[in-house]
């Protein structure tokens, strides 16, 4: 097993550290290793160390001046870098040197999404498609369609990128998202279920399931999910008013049934309203 199989798999199990000397080590020994390379310049990249990324990928095109994947990294390192114009040059260098893979039209749209280019994103976007129609294109595009105010298209993008990947979380959310909003209350439920599975650290999700109890007059199991997300993230905004309104709904719940009791005397506080 050479160094380059021990870094992959350090990195599979998450062991950055570890897969960081394997990379450097097999540099070391064979600083030809494309693969090798790339893969340093990406843990870099992953981390925000960008001077080392950019060094690592500018080297790689040294010896490969075609490689699209190291020219959208730097473009993605550009753009986070406050520089759209160079990001743009190095995209359009990706599309030309691999015009038959699909990811450097598909990030080209990102951007041009970005820079608000919407015509322009959409071409990218279909190019993108008709190369290889993947989840991340999909999503994608179902996004553009959103910042259009476009529901119908944008729902049945996402819908495509979760038929391609069905652990595709992003889409997955925006269509909980949008089955909230239409009050699809089982459809909405069923996403956001998968989502609790699949990325069980989001605190976003178990608000949104939350919510969606709390609508639905559910309210311990919404106080459950509340108190989930408050665990994971314990200052995020607006939980603890979330819990609030779900415990006044209770104690609501409570007195009612208590003054249904024979022989209680009614309380006139018993039938305020809880604080919206």
């Amino acid at each position: 097993m050479t160094l380059y199989d021990l870094g992959i798999e350090a990195q599979d199990r998450g062991e950055y550290g570890a897969a960081f000397e394997y990379y450097k080590e097999m540099l070391m020994q064979h600083p030809e290793h494309l693969r090798a390379r790339f893969n340093l310049a990406v843990l870099y990249h992953d981390q925000k160390r960008y001077h080392q990324a950019k060094r690592h990928y500018r080297l790689l095109l040294a010896r490969y001046p075609d490689h699209a994947r190291s020219l959208v990294n730097l473009a993605d390192i550009a753009l986070a870098e406050g520089d759209p114009p160079q990001a743009h040059t190095l995209l359009l260098r990706a599309v030309e040197v691999e015009p038959d893979r699909a990811y450097p039209y598909s990030y080209l749209g990102w951007f041009l999404q970005r820079q608000q280019q919407w015509t322009q994103a959409h071409t990218a976007y279909e190019r993108a498609l008709a190369i290889e129609d993947d989840a991340l294109t999909r999503y994608r595009l179902g996004m553009l369609w959103l910042k259009q105010n476009n529901t119908t298209e944008a729902h049945r993008q996402f819908t495509q990128a979760v038929k391609r990947d069905d652990t595709h979380s992003e889409a997955l959310y925006q269509l909980a998202l949008l089955a909230m909003e239409q009050q699809q209350f089982s459809d909405a439920l069923r996403y956001l279920q998968r989502l609790a599975h699949l990325a069980p650290e989001r605190a976003d999700v178990f608000i949104l399931l939350g919510k969606l109890y709390l609508q639905q007059g559910q309210y311990a199991t919404a106080a459950v999910h509340l108190w989930e997300a408050r665990e994971l993230e314990p200052d995020i905004p607006n939980v603890e008013r979330l819990l609030l309104r779900v415990y006044q709904h209770m104690l609501h719940q409570q007195q009612e049934a208590v003054n249904r009791l024979p022989g209680v005397p009614k309380n006139p506080v018993a039938h305020a309203e809880p604080t919206q």
